[in-house]
């Protein structure tokens, strides 16, 4: 758990009623949550292979495999630390969910890229989760994860550098990732934690 903000690990108690109370559903947005060494799996992500994936629903890039065979050191061990047992005792804590493992993909979305909404649900995902990895975005460049409500977007997380953001997948769970609007790269990683 050395990965983590003692702030936060220190905090267990009030993350949870913060992640139940949060709306339009359940979530946490955690800036500055892991230590330095992310800005080691920040510059190794990009060495990793990753093709280009679009659809009606998605336009981006992606890892050629999950994390699990990743072939960069920082980025191996950010997915043994983050599929950790502990880590994931930590989130099913937090979150008041019994969660069992994780899955693990790298994403780039470059200028137009962009994901439309969706709830994410299939079978045995609790917790999706976003570990953005890009630096110096602003909210006029796109890339935000968003949240519907009454399909109207009610929430703009945007993709600051080292903050973890999950929320429980629910039918309520509807997001998107925005449009990126200029020539920067959003990078990150995402999954869920499986029940």
């Amino acid at each position: 758990m050395n990965w983590v903000n003692p702030v936060y690990l220190k905090n267990a108690y009030g993350l949870k009623k913060q992640f139940s109370a949060n709306k339009p559903f359940p979530h946490l947005v955690l800036g500055n949550f892991f230590g330095k060494k992310i800005h080691d799996v920040a510059k190794q992500v990009l060495k990793e292979k990753f093709v280009e994936k679009n659809s009606d629903l998605f336009q981006f890039q992606q890892m050629t495999s999950d994390c699990n065979r990743a072939t960069q050191p920082a980025v191996k061990e950010f997915h043994k630390f983050f599929s950790s047992k502990e880590f994931i005792q930590f989130i099913s804590k937090i979150t008041n969910v019994k969660l069992k493992f994780i899955d693990m993909s790298g994403f780039i979305y470059d200028d137009t890229d962009y994901l439309l909404p969706h709830d994410d649900r299939l079978s045995g995902r609790k917790i999706a989760y976003v570990v953005n990895l890009s630096k110096d975005f602003v909210p006029e460049d796109g890339g935000a994860l968003q949240f519907f409500k009454d399909k109207k977007i009610v929430k703009s997380i945007p993709p600051a550098f080292n903050t973890l953001t999950i929320f429980k997948v629910s039918p309520k769970s509807l997001h998107q990732v925005q449009e990126v609007m200029l020539n920067k790269k959003r990078i990150s990683f995402g999954g869920w934690f499986h029940g």
